[in-house]
């Protein structure tokens, strides 16, 4: 007889693509039982109105509102037993920092999945847990996330929509730019963000098409809104997968310059968990973009490779401190102290510096009272369509007479 029925799983994930994409996952490993939430406060509720134990818990740790840090001090302060799974986008050593933090509040953590999520690291999850399963799944006859022939397809059907998220002046509360965040509009699951497919991009060598498309789409924008008469510029995150690539620059420049958009108005983020490779080659790639006139700006600073040598040499103009150093700084000194510490370095580099995702008014106010140049998060705006974000900034300019009112 299949035991497997027995256990009930909770999934805690903001993408609602996610949450489905495992739950079938779930369903085809035998798991018959899979309840969902879509934030750290649903899953609070979802755990309290449950009259059977749930069996396992799989929880993201990056979502906006209250992330999986504080869902997991949540749970542990109510003597949650059940066995729990963490899984994110984020870097590999954050991810096994927030696996410690909830063993040492006494949690049972019995792995985490990197996203996206396979279906054999999933079986292998399933496996850990002491109840009865069977094991007559063969995990390579379950379609993976997406194939490359979808994403192939998606690209050449153009369904690959920009979406934009305001970045105001920490000083004046101006809106001065946005980041623009690619989205696959997909027949199915509607809008799937990049964290589902990217690596698949980048494994298939789809990456430099994908990445000039983003870039070109988001430049044909800003072309639209300069003359409409909005002082705006954008960032365009790129993938550093190509970094061995000497004609990037080049690249780059055509796909920019064939939108009549001064380069000046276009910083290019990169990840600083990608800096750790070729040193030479990518101090090479990137001082060359410098010299098209790009923006360059080091993302999610803090939750990679960065040191002071990386700092010293790459010519970055931007600093991004990462959402997690942000994050309730106003309420915890530690956070603020960390917060305070990496504003005043890149101020010290003579860097623009972005705090992203930013989701109180507290925690605005300090990230402009600290130093910030420029802010960015929920609490400002969610990304956007452009038709949206056109709607959003008229809102936002009528309302912002007293610089105190940011939706």
């Amino acid at each position: 007889m299949n035991k497997k029925k027995n256990i009930r799983v909770l999934v805690v994930d903001d993408d609602k693509f996610m949450l489905e994409f495992v739950s079938l996952l779930l369903r085809e490993l035998g798991v018959s039982e899979v309840l969902v939430a879509e934030d750290g406060k649903e899953g609070l509720f979802v755990l309290s109105a449950q009259i059977t134990t749930v069996d396992l818990l799989i929880c993201d740790i990056e979502m906006p509102g209250m992330d999986g840090i504080e869902f997991l001090r949540n749970i542990a302060d109510q003597k949650y037993s059940g066995k729990i799974v963490l899984f994110s986008g984020v870097d590999s050593d954050l991810l096994k920092a927030t696996e410690r933090l909830a063993i040492a509040r006494g949690l049972h953590v019995i792995g985490t999945l990197a996203k996206p999520v396979t279906v054999g690291a999933l079986a292998s999850i399933l496996e850990k847990l002491s109840l009865p399963i069977r094991r007559m799944i063969d995990p390579s006859t379950i379609k993976q996330i997406f194939d490359v022939e979808e994403i192939k397809q998606a690209l050449t059907a153009d369904h690959i929509d920009i979406f934009f998220q305001p970045k105001i002046a920490a000083s004046s509360r101006r809106v001065t730019g946005v980041e623009c965040l690619a989205r696959w509009r997909h027949a199915q699951y509607g809008y799937v963000s990049p964290d589902n497919f990217i690596s698949i991009i980048e494994q298939s060598g789809l990456i430099n098409d994908f990445t000039r498309n983003v870039l070109k789409k988001s430049t044909q924008q800003l072309d639209l809104w300069l003359q409409q008469g909005l002082d705006l510029k954008i960032s365009v995150n790129v993938s550093m997968e190509n970094l061995d690539r000497f004609n990037l620059p080049e690249i780059y420049q055509e796909a920019v310059q064939d939108s009549n958009v001064p380069i000046d108005r276009v910083t290019l983020e990169i990840t600083e968990g990608k800096l750790g490779k070729d040193f030479a080659q990518s101090l090479d790639i990137l001082t060359r973009i410098r010299l098209k006139g790009f923006g360059l700006s080091i993302d999610d600073f803090g939750t990679g490779y960065a040191s002071m040598e990386t700092l010293k040499y790459m010519p970055f103009t931007e600093l991004k401190i990462d959402r997690i150093f942000a994050h309730g700084a106003a309420e915890d000194l530690s956070t603020r102290l960390i917060l305070e510490s990496s504003i005043k370095l890149g101020k010290a580099f003579g860097l623009n510096v972005v705090v992203e995702g930013i989701e109180t008014e507290a925690d605005c106010e300090l990230v402009a009272e600290l130093g910030c140049d420029e802010i960015q998060g929920y609490f400002i705006a969610k990304p956007m369509l452009a038709n949206e974000f056109i709607q959003w900034l008229s809102n936002y300019e009528k309302n912002n007479t007293d610089h105190r009112k940011y939706r």
